[in-house]
């Protein structure tokens, strides 16, 4: 932040004891002009957001009068306070907000029995994830990342409602989304629209290694989306 002081020059707020001139008028207990100008106020963004972010009344800085040096710093002259919003315009869908279902089939049971590892035989399931953006202009970085339940025994797993069944979520690369894991993300990048395709690709495992209770299993997890 800047403002120019007639006598002073420009200042820096926040300063503390800035001598920003003198008036006959102040000892005589007159009205005296005040002659600042020219504020200039930056606020600077340190983490990304989307939306809207309130900023309530803050006080930046306070003006003070005084009739000798030394006086103590009671009477405010003016304040400059600030407050306001800030709006981040873009957003992004995904699969226009509709659940996306990945159907494995029928498994055999007895085929999970090393932890950590998916039925043999069993091939991973390969799915699109359509994303729309709005508000952009260009093409943009964007990250995906998984967020869930993970397993106990197998992090990099969600976990499911058979407790020796679980499901991992990889790119279409083979590199597993890892539940709730920040650096652990697929990269994407939209074009001139907004618009992008990802594909990702998921299979069950087994968490304990033994044979798991036949019968349907259910894993829920929620995708991300952050701007790189």
């Amino acid at each position: 932040m800047r403002i120019e002081d007639s006598s002073a020059g420009d200042i820096y707020p926040p300063m503390n004891n800035v001598l920003m001139g003198y008036d006959e008028n102040v000892k005589a207990g007159q009205p005296f002009y005040v002659r600042d100008s020219n504020l200039e106020f930056q606020l600077k963004i340190v983490k990304p957001f989307v939306g809207t972010v309130n900023i309530s009344p803050k006080t930046m800085f306070n003006v003070y009068v005084m009739t000798a040096a030394g006086d103590p710093l009671t009477d405010v002259v003016y304040s400059i306070l600030y407050s306001g919003t800030v709006t981040v315009p873009q957003s992004c869908e995904i699969n226009a907000g509709q659940t996306i279902l990945v159907n494995f089939g029928a498994l055999y049971s007895g085929n999970f029995n090393h932890a950590g590892q998916k039925p043999e035989g069993v091939r991973a399931k390969k799915f699109s994830v359509p994303v729309k953006c709005s508000g952009l202009d260009s093409q943009v970085n964007l990250t995906m990342r998984l967020i869930a339940t993970p397993d106990s025994h197998v992090p990099q797993a969600i976990a499911s409602d058979n407790a020796d069944v679980g499901v991992v979520v990889e790119t279409d690369e083979g590199n597993a989304l890892i539940p709730n894991d920040a650096q652990s993300v697929a990269p994407f990048i939209t074009d001139s629209a907004g618009r992008a395709n990802i594909t990702l690709q998921a299979y069950p495992v087994s968490t304990t290694g033994e044979t798991p209770a036949e019968g349907a299993f259910t894993a829920l997890a929620s995708l991300r989306v952050d701007f790189d």
